[in-house]
């Protein structure tokens, strides 16, 4: 049944309770089901779907032999009253770097190796619970959970079964220090293999006693029993688990020794054993990933009345934390989990000095790896009373990087990051309608980095009476934060405005400094987009000479060979997107095969496949009648398109044309198919080449992309 939060009493009933869970994960480790040894190596405890958490020395004989570890060898899990397979994966140390550390021959058993397993390292092992030896699937192994999320518990109909005894993983800590005022110590049942009923673990309580390197020192009133090694230290104060039991004193009086959760940041690939599948390049993210997504789902999307461990969470009494709660915490983890990694670790350390206000203090000796160890340490820095102040404004700048890695790169904006990035947006906006307004300011202005800077050249309705037969222009120049978000940066200040020549040379003096300024804030080179009117869109932008930096005699490539260059229609700057351009772009960036096709004016529109992109060898936009085939090409509601700025005039095409269409087919697709979204850098990438060698055809095509998600819209 669910926790009454509100009710009398409730904080015992959920410490009761959490002890109840605890010791429902705690499992024993044993030999492998069938193996004639019987004894008890040590405990352990889930804490992912598939993965239980336990020491490395449990998988060392007290005489010194591995056991457990060899390639293709298992070891025996009770888990909810019997007995199944499982692998160890990971082990911190190694058996092979402990050998190594040691100087020894890793085949040499003596108590010594033993001991040196408990005291380099760690001492932190991960097993894969397997399907059992019947050969049917395995009750912890993941099966679809809706639409969207993979659960260990899944019946294959999207629902989520009920987990056999024993079985949930427990809430693991995000908050790493010493403080242990409320602690139990958990160690698996000493029965017989495969009898235990699961939830049976010995409970002992536990308080903090120092620190000897990287070990916890415990008191506790009475020894610490045999097997305990793995066990989960539970804080009962926090309602989540700290530690790992590590070992108990050898002079019979009460207390040991336990490893800290922080321990397993250091967790990545070279702690993976010979022939173990893993947990893929980032191991540590991926374990928290799996944990914090299968609580979440626990809490929110079983449909039953089994407490969870937020439900006890939030019982425990009044909140430490000040506004910040259980559920806070519970969605912004899932909100974390669903981002892609930070692209370097210092990222995650420099917003939490920001949000501190603290730069250049030391936070600790941990290095913080992922988001959700910002998260942790602001839990255990913040005041209360700034609490949800601060995690507010962590999540929010978390969401600008993350909307940095995902809005620009090739391809990366598509999918599951955008639309992480939008809903961790949209819950801290709602759930900063609880601050103060100066606090809600602060978090509102918070914005993402840049992600373009855009250039529009607009035509003005008069004409100078002595040159009437030359157009005149103004511009602006504006920074991209995408989705339709823009802010004006630099403009035209004449009312007269100018011919095109004259005014590009002012754009180009105003647009260098807008876009070196972006580059610094988005930690990237941005994309550069120009919104022509139909009769430029021949002008080869991408061959603008910027400075590349700010002084006086720095180098002058061409734009395209520093960064994405696109085109753009002027015309479509109205305050809301063409219904019929926002049709085709969304069908074209969204179906499932996409390609460049040969294309030839004016036969190429209404009957294109959703994911053809035209490619003309034709020259467009530059008169000759060419404009209004860059018109006809708009008022169908084309987004996406390329041409040559030097290609031919004349209707008939060439041998040449067919060499050029194979090798730009070939280039952009990049053997991977075509993705719309990541052409502005796949042309990029070409271009440069061409550009610096002078050979390849991709050196003079203008790629015209106007995404109909980032209209130009009015801007601010």
């Amino acid at each position: 049944m669910r926790v009454p939060v509100e009710s009398g009493g409730s904080g015992e009933y959920a410490r009761r309770r959490l002890c109840e869970l605890a010791a429902a994960a705690t499992v024993e480790i044993r030999a492998a089901p069938g193996a004639k040894d019987g004894s008890l190596w040590g405990s352990g405890f889930l804490v992912a779907p598939e993965w239980v958490l336990t020491c490395a020395h449990v998988f060392v004989h007290p005489d010194g032999w591995r056991r457990g570890t060899a390639p293709g060898e298992l070891v025996g899990v009770v888990v909810g009253g019997r007995t199944v397979p499982g692998r160890v994966e990971y082990s911190m140390p190694s058996p092979d770097g402990t050998a190594a550390r040691m100087g020894r021959d890793p085949e040499i058993r003596d108590e010594t190796f033993a001991e040196a397993v408990m005291n380099v390292g760690p001492d932190l092992a991960l097993v894969r619970l397997l399907p059992d030896a019947a050969g049917g699937e395995s009750q912890f192994a993941p099966a679809p959970f809706g639409s969207a999320f993979a659960t260990a518990y899944g019946n294959g109909r999207g629902v989520a079964a009920r987990p056999p005894a024993g079985s949930e993983p427990v809430w693991l800590g995000d908050r790493y220090d010493d403080f242990l005022d409320e602690a139990v110590l958990l160690s698996a049942a000493q029965g017989r293999a495969g009898n235990g009923t699961g939830g049976d673990a010995a409970l002992l309580s536990a308080e903090f006693a120092g620190r000897n390197g990287q070990q916890i020192l415990l008191g506790t009133p009475t020894p610490i029993r045999r097997g305990a090694s793995g066990g989960p230290v539970l804080h009962l104060g926090r309602g989540e688990v700290v530690g790992v039991v590590k070992a108990r004193y050898r002079s019979g009086t009460g207390g040991g020794t336990a490893v800290s959760l922080a321990e397993l940041h250091a967790l990545s690939p070279e702690h993976l054993l010979p022939g173990a599948p893993g947990l893929g390049p980032e191991p540590y993210r991926e374990l928290m990933r799996l944990h914090d997504a299968w609580h979440w789902r626990r809490h929110h999307g079983i449909d039953d009345e089994r407490t969870s461990w937020t439900d006890l969470q939030r019982a425990l009494g009044p909140l430490r934390f000040g506004a910040w709660g259980a559920l806070d915490r519970l969605s912004a983890l899932k909100r974390l989990a669903d981002l892609p990694a930070p692209r370097d670790p210092e990222v995650v350390e420099r917003l939490v000095h920001h949000v501190l206000d603290i730069q250049g203090r030391p936070l600790g000796d941990r290095r913080l790896r992922d988001w959700r160890d910002g998260h942790g340490l602001l839990h255990r820095q913040c005041a209360p009373e700034r609490a949800l102040r601060d995690m507010l404004l962590y999540l929010k700048l978390v969401a600008r990087e993350a909307a940095a890695d995902t809005g620009a790169g090739a391809g990366s904006g598509e999918g599951g990051g955008r639309d992480a990035v939008d809903s961790l947006e949209a819950w801290v906006a709602e759930r900063a309608g609880e601050l103060t307004p100066s606090e809600r300011q602060e978090i509102r202005a918070v914005r993402r980095a840049p992600v373009s800077v855009l250039v529009t050249f607009d035509e003005l309705p008069f004409r100078d009476p002595a040159a009437p037969a030359v157009p005149r222009y103004n511009w602006t120049v504006r920074r991209g934060y995408g989705e339709g978000e823009w802010e004006h940066v630099a403009l035209d200040q004449s009312y007269a405005g100018g011919p095109f020549e004259e005014v590009e040379q002012q754009v180009l003096a105003a647009l260098a400094p807008q876009l070196l300024g972006a580059d610094v804030e988005a930690q990237t080179r941005v994309r550069l987009e120009v919104a022509l009117p139909e009769e430029r869109q021949a002008q080869p932008t991408y061959r603008w000479e910027l400075p590349a930096s700010g002084r006086a005699t720095a180098a002058r490539p061409p734009a395209g060979t520093v960064r994405p260059v696109v085109h753009r229609d002027v015309a479509r700057g109205g305050p809301e997107p063409d219904p019929l351009w926002r049709d085709r772009w969304r069908r074209m960036s969204r179906a499932p095969r996409q390609r460049l096709e040969r294309a030839e004016p004016p036969r190429w529109g209404r009957g294109a496949d959703d994911g053809a992109v035209p490619v003309f060898c034709h020259a467009l936009g530059g008169g000759s009648g060419r404009a209004a085939v860059v018109g006809q090409l708009l008022d169908e509601g084309t987004a996406v398109a390329l041409w040559r700025a030097d290609g031919h005039e004349d209707d008939a095409c060439g041998e040449a044309c067919a060499a050029y269409h194979e090798e730009l087919a070939a280039l952009l697709s990049n053997g991977a198919g075509t993705v719309v979204r990541g052409l502005p850098e796949r042309l990029h990438e070409v271009r440069r080449e061409a550009l610096e060698t002078g050979r390849g055809c991709a050196g003079d095509v203008i790629l015209f992309y106007d995404d109909a998600d980032d209209a130009i819209g009015a801007g601010r």
